[in-house]
């Protein structure tokens, strides 16, 4: 029970005195009682579940009676000195009559509200989603000549690429007469130079002993020209 705004006196203690002399017993616990479970989640939060608990403030027991509610409701002594099922069984009462508003702020934290039973139990977290399969990322789209949109083919591995062919290179009989290599020269700019019929091919053939990579000649060589075929 709150201690700002707990109900004092239900009835008064005049009241029980006269109802006892009556002959009238006390109403027992009402049959829709809250749990066990539910009076010690509200212990904790009113005493820290101590039920023995007398501090000295006006309120005692594991669920803070105040005196005059505790005898209104049928307590005898101290609730600090009654056991916890004595308290619970008073307890009862006073939710029976007032609804769990008597323990106002702890009632709001467990989420009790009316006159009977426990708190709604929390629904069950959703158990999360398994994680998808990231998906493959799509081929691009390709756009032909003709303006059609196709899928993109999978890219194969490039071939190595293929030296060209070197044609053979046959012996050509030499002219007597020679040409001393200059800066810049090729076989083919010395062969176009002179007007050597066949092409650099024939003047690669006269030199066949000295030129053995017709792309490699060196400032200086002398060469010899071929015959006229």
């Amino acid at each position: 029970m709150s201690r700002t705004t707990r109900t004092r006196n239900l009835l008064g203690s005049a009241a029980v005195v006269a109802l006892a002399g009556a002959g009238i017993g006390l109403a027992a616990a009402p049959a829709s009682a809250a749990d066990v479970s539910t009076w010690d989640a509200l212990a904790n939060c009113e005493s820290g579940g101590n039920w023995a608990i007398d501090t000295g403030n006006g309120y005692s027991g594991g669920l803070q009676f105040s005196p005059s509610t505790w005898a209104a409701n049928g307590g005898t002594g101290s609730a600090a000195n009654a056991s916890k099922g004595e308290q619970i069984a008073v307890a009862e009462r006073v939710l029976a009559s007032q609804g769990w508003g008597a323990w106002p702020s702890c009632s709001a934290q467990l989420g009790l509200s009316g006159t009977t039973g426990a708190a709604p139990a929390p629904a069950p977290a959703p158990a999360p989603a398994p994680a998808a399969a990231p998906e493959a990322a799509p081929a691009p789209a390709t756009q032909s000549s003709t303006g059609s949109t196709s899928e993109a083919p999978v890219a194969a591995t490039p071939a190595a690429p293929v030296a060209p062919a070197v044609p053979e290179i046959a012996a050509v009989e030499s002219s007597g007469e020679t040409y001393t290599v200059e800066a810049g020269d090729s076989l083919d700019l010395i062969s176009a130079d002179l007007d050597i019929e066949g092409g650099w091919t024939r003047l690669a053939g006269a030199n066949l002993d000295t030129v053995t990579d017709p792309d490699v000649i060196t400032v200086g060589q002398v060469l010899e020209l071929p015959v006229a075929p």
